[in-house]
């Protein structure tokens, strides 16, 4: 059953909820009034993911130039309440209080902050002030053909589909020795001259492959997580032609005496792909991931989703399968007993169709 919007006010009206004493603010799009009873916030309504705007039905973005007499006006349960209004056909329409939940530490630095609603919007409140976007063209799944035959290539065909294009980056930063690295490492190379996006990750396949010695032997650290507290690696130098793909080792606290090693199920070609689809995942513009339910409520999406052929990535924590839509990421965690989904996409639309299913939310940008 649909629900009636709010009745639109006029500026004028939403500002006047802050009180005597009004000053105005402007951060980036963002206005904020600054009174005796109140802080009144207005944004602007659109689709502005990760920029100043209602993100999603619990949070709202503000992000401009510094203003650090605001700072203390956003403490997180401060003495006077925050109000937020959207812009919609000229005028404001009231989305409720908030309360902040992340801004910076200094007054001075004061330029960003996260609201959260308390109350979540109403899907149709949602739908009027961040309107979802029809997708446009989206990336291919054809790729997902070459992965028991080529998977060097099957990663070309993915990054190249997923990440937009940028000026190859041609500094000391990736000018690294490419001829003596097994090919998956200097196909990756290659690829993230073209998409440097892929460098980026929050846990980055390293941009100079390290290389180390130890209880392991010598070694050539290629990726690293959790800031340096584990790593992954491969034999250096390599001793025999059959190791032109050689296996991975994952190393826990590589700086322990007697690191804990766990040896990959997928070799370097294979573990390449997992790394990156993973960090696809974790940096996609929108995401999405379920509560825990049972497995059959996961039913329905096979319909839909494309399992790609390898192993459960870090299986002694997540244990995350992976699967693909047009421009959809998915990965699956669990047992017989309980399962976890999550989701990237590169457009909102991309993810708006999942509310069919019913699953409950513990995030959902679409």
């Amino acid at each position: 059953m649909s629900r009636t919007l709010p009745s639109l006010i006029s500026e004028e009206a939403a500002l006047s909820v802050a009180g005597p004493g009004l000053i105005r603010h402007e951060m980036g799009p963002a206005l904020i009034g600054a009174g005796a009873d109140a802080t009144v916030v207005i944004v602007e309504s659109g689709d502005h993911p990760k920029v100043s705007g209602v993100q999603d039905s619990d949070s709202v973005l503000l992000r401009g130039d510094r203003i650090p007499e605001l700072h203390s006006r956003f403490a997180f349960r401060g003495a006077l309440p925050i109000h937020v209004f959207a812009r919609l056909k000229e005028r404001c329409l009231p989305l409720g209080t908030a309360q902040c939940r992340g801004m910076p530490t200094a007054p001075a630095n004061f330029d960003r902050a996260k609201l959260m609603f308390n109350q979540p919007l109403a899907r149709e409140v949602l739908d009027a002030v961040r309107p979802v976007p029809s997708p446009g063209p989206v990336p291919g799944v054809n790729w997902v053909d070459l992965v028991e035959s080529d998977p060097i290539r099957a990663l070309e065909s993915f990054v190249l589909g997923w990440f937009s294009e940028a000026e190859t980056v041609a500094d000391e930063t990736t000018a690294i020795e490419l001829d003596n690295l097994p090919e998956a490492l200097a196909a990756f190379h290659r690829l993230a001259r073209l998409r440097p996006a892929i460098h980026s990750f929050i846990d980055p396949v390293l941009k100079k492959p390290r290389r180390v010695s130890g209880p392991l032997g010598d070694r050539l650290v290629i990726a690293m997580w959790n800031e340096a507290g584990k790593d992954w690696s491969i034999p250096w130098p390599l001793k025999e032609p059959d190791e032109a793909d050689p296996r991975v080792w994952f190393t826990e606290d590589p700086d322990d005496p007697h690191p804990e090693t766990i040896l990959e199920e997928e070799p370097l070609s294979r573990f390449l792909l997992q790394f990156t689809l993973n960090g696809a995942m974790n940096m996609a513009p929108y995401g999405a991931r379920t509560y825990c339910m049972p497995p059959a409520r996961l039913d329905a999406l096979w319909n839909m989703l494309r399992p790609v052929p390898l192993s459960p990535f870090m299986p002694t924590y997540a244990a995350e399968r992976f699967f693909v839509a047009p421009g959809l990421l998915a990965h699956v965690s669990g047992d017989e007993d309980e399962a976890i989904v999550g989701f990237g996409a590169l457009h909102r639309g991309t993810l708006t169709p999942l509310l069919e299913h019913g699953f409950r939310w513990c995030h959902f940008d679409g």
